[in-house]
């Protein structure tokens, strides 16, 4: 280690007094000496080029952390420490890192991933055999294109919950269902809902330019087979009315008609296994959870939820009103509506992705 040792004298003389020209040169040659021998360097050694490189890479210009990206994005036991530098700068310089590097863990993507935003989110797409931790984060906060990419990305890793997740959104997004059917690690009960998803993507297509006696025998075949696939819920209770209620949620999903309105007109009518079929579309939710979650003994939990959506006070009380006799006395009530009051959001928005999370443990 002894060009090391000279490399390091230089370096203490360049960040004094140099130019930038001059720390981009130290910081070359010092790459180069470490790409030359890292492969029979223990971490011990690796760790001395960490501490040096990434003191140099912040004092470089954008072209050169561009190149020092590239040459060190495909080395297995490249410094850690300066690829999750790296990884953090502009997208320009963090993509080659966050496409290649071995060196980047999962929490590391997760914690890139949430503190840049959707160009950096895209580059982790592009990796090779994504764990399911991360593309579950990618699910949740990355938005369409980011879900597009995800979804093709043949290597990546699902957990159930991450996979029903985008069997649900692709119900409005034929992009998506395309990148699901083309995948053959979708599991049975979801590949169901995926071709009920398909059958009412091609029914609207086919409905646009038919007559209306055959628009409505194709509406009642789909509906036929969603009713199928709903007759497989666990929730509690009348399983045909379960039923005959989730095929009436899908259909106003399809139509785009499902929204927090919809919720509170249901509540407030009392048709609760329409409101909690609509809890469960809306939030992400297996039956059984979005029946927890408003007609459990834990009334925090509707609170969270309807917080975590955005919904109102108003929209919150109604499923609130579903519930037996539990928590529905007036100061109960009040006590409610102040703790919603004073809930954050982004607080509910993180409670409801735990939620999300236990719904899809075996």
């Amino acid at each position: 280690m002894s060009s090391v040792s000279t490399l390091l004298r230089d370096l203490e003389t360049t960040m004094v007094r140099g130019s930038t020209d001059d720390r981009t040169q130290i910081l070359s040659r010092l790459t180069d000496l470490f790409l030359s021998t890292a492969a029979v360097m223990d971490e011990d050694q690796v760790g001395i080029f960490d501490v040096v490189i990434g003191r140099l890479s912040r004092a470089i210009e954008l072209r050169a952390r561009i190149e020092l990206s590239e040459r060190l994005a495909p080395v297995p036991n490249a410094p850690a420490g300066v690829v999750r530098q790296l990884a953090l700068d502009e997208i320009a310089v963090a993509r080659p890192v966050l496409v290649e590097s071995k060196r980047l863990t999962d929490q590391d993507l997760v914690a890139i991933a949430a503190a840049k935003g959707r160009d950096h989110m895209v580059a982790i797409t592009q990796r090779t055999d994504l764990g399911e931790p991360v593309t579950d984060f990618l699910i949740l906060r990355g938005g369409r294109i980011v879900t597009h990419a995800i979804a093709a990305n043949q290597t990546a890793r699902f957990s159930h919950h991450g996979m029903g997740v985008l069997v649900m959104r692709a119900v409005q997004d034929e992009v998506l269902q395309t990148a699901l059917g083309d995948r053959s690690d979708l599991p049975a009960d979801l590949g169901a809902q995926l071709m009920v998803a398909a059958k009412n993507s091609a029914r609207r297509r086919i409905t646009a330019s038919l007559d209306p006696d055959m628009a409505g025998e194709i509406d009642g075949a789909v509906e036929r087979g969603a009713q199928a696939v709903a007759a497989q819920a666990q929730i509690h209770g009348n399983l045909g009315a379960v039923n005959e209620a989730l095929a009436e949620i899908n259909r106003l999903n399809d139509a785009g008609q499902l929204d927090e309105q919809a919720v509170a007109r249901f509540a407030a009518a009392g048709a609760t296994e329409q409101a909690i079929c609509a809890v469960a579309v809306l939030a992400q939710l297996s039956l059984p959870a979005a029946e927890q979650v408003v007609l459990g003994v834990d009334r925090d939990a509707v609170l969270l939820v309807a917080r975590g959506l955005g919904w109102s006070w108003d929209t919150a009380a109604a499923l609130i009103g579903l519930r037996k006799d539990f928590g529905k006395s007036d100061a109960a009530v009040e006590r409610a509506r102040q703790h919603f009051r004073t809930l954050a959001q982004p607080t509910a928005q993180r409670v409801l992705g735990f939620l999300r999370m236990r719904d899809a443990q075996p």
